[in-house]
């Protein structure tokens, strides 16, 4: 069960972490380069509705078999020598995981909300506005989702 909730872990993350290297680094550039503002809005929209329903499962994995996970270790290590721990990466990417979730819960409840009304009322300063704020926080949480990895491998 363990191996599998590991699994599970690593595809989520790797979903999430895997579409914002797209997103930053290959698709904005290259919308960017080529659509005006209301043909850039109008993809960026449709991409995001998509991409969003897959962070957002990804959220749903990484809590379930990350607690799972983390209380399975502290468990063992409670039974083994009498007090609970975790190792201090697992402490660290705990943390920055639920500050991305937090974030990005911004993203799509204040961000994208915002987006999506000015696309539909065709206010493409504003949906550019939203558009701007939406990519500074997809970069943050780009940045913690990085850190999170190293975390995990390299602090023990």
């Amino acid at each position: 069960m363990y191996e599998l909730l590991k699994l599970l872990h690593l595809v989520a993350a790797i979903v999430w972490l895997g579409g914002m290297t797209f997103m930053l680094l290959a698709l904005r550039p290259a919308v960017q380069a080529l659509l005006e503002g209301p043909s850039r809005a109008q993809l960026m929209l449709r991409i995001w509705q998509r991409f969003f329903i897959a962070v957002w499962v990804s959220v749903a994995l990484l809590l379930f078999s990350g607690s799972k996970m983390y209380a399975e270790v502290f468990r063992a290590t409670r039974e083994a020598s009498g007090a609970g721990s975790v190792p201090l990466g697992w402490q660290v990417m705990a943390l920055l995981g639920v500050a991305m979730m937090l974030v990005f819960g911004h993203i799509f409840f204040a961000g994208f909300r915002r987006f999506k009304r000015a696309v539909a009322a065709a206010q493409w300063p504003l949906a550019a506005q939203a558009a701007a704020q939406i990519h500074k926080l997809m970069v943050l949480n780009f940045v913690l989702g990085w850190l999170a990895i190293a975390a995990v491998r390299l602090l023990r």
